[in-house]
């Protein structure tokens, strides 16, 4: 079996259990929830779906982001349709429509913000420890626990700094609010550690990146053929930005954050110069005002835009920077185009940092 066949089986039946309980709160016939503040409603259903797409988006079933986000929103709008039905005796409203595509639309920019480059260094290698990681019944209960105990201290958290600040929001509303931070808080530094504990082992036993046999360590793997070059081995210069050095600390953390703060200022000022209220098409439906709930779910898209714009711009930085690894050394600005690599891997003559280049491709680059 290869790597990572039964923790992509367990994610898939993750998600349709996730759909099922996400279908069966939505669909309860007379479902009547005690909510802290009008519209609090509107925040789980954006919670819901974000967290569904999350979970359906590593399956596998679709590849392609904008399909996926298709396919995820025609879902929600399709779930909230259903409820018009009338032996299930829930009410179908374009704010709770607007509220599911909402989720989508974070989770869609997380998604996008997130994506790999395939062609960065070690991509193949964190490739490798994502499928054995899942594949890890220890990895899942670890993932549980954290995410038990992430909700458990972001809920207290906020209630108890609402409290101290004497804010007027309810205190199950932030409670609500910190769990969901405290999970993806928890859940990715979970996720973060083993991943780095399983590359570190995997470059240790120089395991194959596609089958996973140890002893990979030459042109191509002796169990499967796979190519194999030296270079899958070379440990990145930096993790603090991206791969690459800190003197781009401008270029990879400081422009990206101007970045997003122009997006949001942007967004935000859209969303006030085009206030939903005045729309008077959806008066009949959205009423006056937007309640406090759906004005949470916009300004976190908001958010979510303006994140995403900036973490993107981030590595789209690195990219370009490390498309000069076999040109230019990244750690001294050396000129590396007469240093002849060997099995995919040169050092520079000045400080003898190591530099990738293709294996099958032996032609070095001119600029």
């Amino acid at each position: 079996m290869q790597p990572g066949a039964r923790g992509t089986l367990w994610w898939r039946a993750l998600a349709w259990l996730v759909l099922s309980i996400v279908f069966t709160a939505t669909h309860w016939p007379n479902l009547q929830l005690d909510l802290p503040m009008r519209g609090s409603d509107k925040v789980l259903h954006a919670v819901a779906f974000m967290m569904l797409a999350l979970v359906w988006w590593p399956t596998g079933f679709v590849r392609s982001v904008p399909l996926f986000a298709l396919a995820a929103a025609s879902w929600s709008i399709l779930d909230e349709a259903l409820q018009a039905l009338p032996f299930v005796h829930r009410h179908a409203g374009v704010e709770d429509a607007v509220a599911n595509l909402c989720g989508i639309a974070i989770a869609t920019l997380v998604i996008v913000a997130l994506q790999q480059d395939p062609r960065a260094p070690g991509h193949a290698v964190r490739t490798l420890a994502w499928r054995m990681v899942i594949d890890r019944p220890q990895a899942w209960m670890a993932c549980a626990a954290s995410s038990a105990l992430g909700a458990m201290a972001g809920g207290v958290i906020l209630v108890t700094a609402q409290s101290l600040l004497r804010q007027p929001i309810k205190p199950m509303h932030s409670a609500l609010i910190g769990a969901t931070l405290g999970v993806a808080v928890a859940l990715h530094a979970t996720i973060v550690v083993m991943m780095r504990s399983m590359e570190a082992r995997l470059r240790a036993q120089r395991c194959c990146p596609a089958c996973g046999a140890p002893g990979a360590d030459g042109p191509a793997c002796a169990a499967c053929g796979a190519a194999v070059p030296g270079s899958s081995w070379v440990v990145p210069i930096a993790r603090t930005l991206g791969g690459v050095p800190d003197r781009h600390w401008l270029r990879v953390g400081l422009v990206p954050v101007g970045i997003a703060g122009i997006v949001l200022v942007l967004v935000m000022a859209a969303s006030i110069a085009l206030s939903i209220r005045r729309i008077e098409a959806l008066q009949p439906y959205l009423g006056p005002e937007v309640d406090p709930g759906m004005r949470l779910v916009l300004d976190a898209v908001a958010l979510a835009m303006a994140a995403s714009a900036g973490l993107w711009w981030s590595r789209r930085a690195a990219r370009r920077i490390r498309e000069k690894e076999a040109i230019e050394c990244m750690a001294c600005g050396h000129d590396l185009r007469g240093v002849v690599p060997e099995s995919g891997i040169g050092r520079c003559s000045e400080c003898a940092e190591p530099f990738r280049i293709p294996i099958e491709d032996p032609v070095r680059r001119e600029g």
